[in-house]
């Protein structure tokens, strides 16, 4: 399980609350079955439990809660959804610019999954999304050239629709760097990990070793 991952937890297993006096509120969230979703963890507080988090919707004041709980806990587990499972669960008003970038990625055989308000939305049928929101998205990328062209496509679309994309290009499962600061093309970069952060040369994005 990495990091934007959604797990669905056993309502009556046993965790810690990360955030006060939330175990009410993350009680009833299981027992609805909603999923949860996978946050970066801190090895030296968390050990080998997993971290994972609930953001609240609008209505609840965009409150993000979170806890610690055994994998063991974890009935099952799923990928963040596709832009195309994505779009049809969205109102009118999102539809047009979602789906112009769905058809220009299909174009490019490029598959984003979505994260976020816009994916919370869809999955919950809650109220997440403002107009303000961003659309958060999760690219995997085969290297250097293919996260450039993600790049370009979204500097593109941003421009003709006037809306702001957020999100991470995935070099592998536990290597993401955010779009936007690698189409800056500073010789390092932030890489986030499923356990830690770190600082590598963007030419060695695609092998880099995890920090120890």
């Amino acid at each position: 399980m990495h990091r934007h991952d959604l797990v669905w937890i056993d309502p009556q297993a046993t965790w810690t609350t990360l955030s006060p006096q939330a175990e009410p509120r993350l009680r009833a969230w299981m027992q609805a079955r909603l999923p949860l979703v996978v946050a970066r963890r801190d090895p030296a507080v968390d050990g080998v439990q997993l971290r994972l988090g609930v953001p609240l919707p609008l209505d609840e004041g965009r409150q993000r809660l979170s806890l610690r709980i055994k994998r063991e806990a974890v009935i099952r587990h799923a990928a963040p959804p596709r832009l195309t499972e994505v779009i049809d669960a969205l109102s009118a008003p999102w539809r047009p610019a979602l789906q112009a970038l769905q058809h220009r990625c299909a174009a490019q055989a490029l598959f984003p999954r979505v994260f976020g308000s816009h994916a919370w939305q869809a999955i919950t049928g809650l109220e997440y999304l403002h107009a303000g929101s961003d659309l958060d998205l999760l690219w995997q990328v085969d290297g250097p050239r293919q996260a450039s062209q993600v790049c370009r496509l979204l500097q593109d679309w941003e421009a003709l629709h006037g809306l702001r994309a957020d999100g991470e290009l995935l070099f592998d499962a536990a290597q993401a760097v955010n779009w936007r600061e690698y189409a800056g093309e500073a010789a390092q970069v932030l890489v986030k990990g499923d356990a830690a952060c770190w600082l590598a040369a963007r030419s060695c994005l695609a092998g880099a070793e995890l920090p120890a």
